[in-house]
């Protein structure tokens, strides 16, 4: 919203969106061997300091080209972050409860995106307090990790190889498949949907409150898509949530004209495209153990900060070339795409296996 009020482009705002999805592609193939090195705390407060030195620089300064530098620094090390809990959390659980356990990690996380998001508006785009506050809760959340265990020890690996992202790809296709499309999608609610929320003349404040009705929605299903999908299976889950998705993106624009409407179904389909990623991350702990986990939970997040690289670029140009609406068909177009590989796993029978041996 900032970046908006300094009349940047909506190309350029999709630039900087993609900045965090560089520093994830830089740092993502390291992970193995850092796990080897470090202890999952020592890395998570690692990276937390690489967020807070962005953060620093966020608020001192008003040049673009050097927010994207910040932004580098702070949403690739907090993406880091969430890949090293992300990781921990996939070898403490089991297949029949993971989509549960990684649906209640999604809730904290949502939690804290609901609060964030409805206070920017109190804060306001101007001056350092919104910048203070982000701070404040890193350190909170940071003090917060000194108390817990995090110290699982792990086997010496080596780097992703490609003999890895080959057996990854072929192992856990659909997985594969849903973390490129979510990647692709990242940057919608977190950046251009507040954007996009401007520029069809709903008013600052609803722009803001797009995230918070994106979170709420996913805070509400991300325990019961997690449950379901331990029952029925992964597959069944992601295709459903890429339906939903598809559609979303075509009903979106005729809610324009009610406000209300418009939000509540906002968290419904944030609710179900969050499902998607989700129950992805689950089907990768489904598939691998041990060793051969790290290694897939690294080419997992270097796919997927990949797709985030290209999506927010992709997405930021085509609601310049259509303004705005270039943004809900590109995402039509993302997950029209994931649901076309569906439908082609199925017919090789890769589909109903993923079902049944979730």
């Amino acid at each position: 919203i900032r970046l908006e009020a300094m009349q940047i482009s909506s190309g350029l705002i999709g630039l900087n969106a993609a900045m965090p999805a560089l520093g994830w592609l830089i740092l993502t193939p390291f992970l193995p061997k850092l796990h080897h090195y470090f202890s999952s705390k020592t890395l998570m407060f690692g990276f937390l300091a690489f967020a807070i030195l962005g953060l620093l620089g966020f608020a001192s300064s008003h040049n673009f080209a050097l927010w994207l530098v910040f932004r580098l620094l702070f949403g690739g090390g907090l993406g880091m972050f969430f890949r090293v809990v992300e990781y921990w959390l996939n070898t403490e659980t089991r297949c029949e409860n993971r989509g549960q356990v990684i649906g209640i990690y999604s809730v904290c996380f949502l939690v804290g995106i609901v609060i964030g998001s409805l206070l920017q508006p109190e804060f306001g785009i101007e001056g350092i307090r919104s910048f203070v506050l982000i701070g404040l809760s890193i350190i909170v959340g940071g003090s917060l990790l000194m108390l817990i265990s995090l110290d699982t020890p792990i086997n010496r690996s080596s780097s992703p190889s490609l003999n890895a992202l080959w057996k990854v790809t072929t192992l856990a296709p659909l997985a594969m498949a849903g973390v490129i499309t979510y990647g692709l999608f990242e940057d919608v609610p977190a950046y251009l949907l507040s954007i996009y929320t401007l520029k069809v003349g709903l008013g600052e404040n609803i722009a803001a409150y797009t995230l918070s009705a994106f979170a709420i929605g996913n805070l509400i299903l991300a325990i019961p898509l997690g449950i379901i999908s331990d029952k029925i299976g992964r597959a069944p889950v992601m295709v459903s949530c890429a339906v939903i998705g598809l559609l979303g993106s075509f009903i979106i624009p005729l809610l324009l004209g009610n406000t209300a409407l418009y939000l509540i179904f906002l968290a419904f389909w944030g609710g179900f495209i969050g499902g998607l990623y989700a129950t992805s991350l689950a089907f990768i702990g489904d598939r691998f153990s041990d060793n051969d986990l790290i290694s897939a939970n690294a080419i997992f997040g270097t796919v997927y900060a990949v797709a985030a690289l290209l999506g927010p670029i992709g997405n930021g140009m085509a609601m310049q070339f259509w303004e705005p609406h270039g943004l809900m068909v590109s995402c039509a177009i993302v997950f029209n795409g994931f649901l076309f590989f569906a439908l082609f796993h199925r017919q090789k029978g890769g589909l109903d296996a993923a079902s049944k041996n979730h």
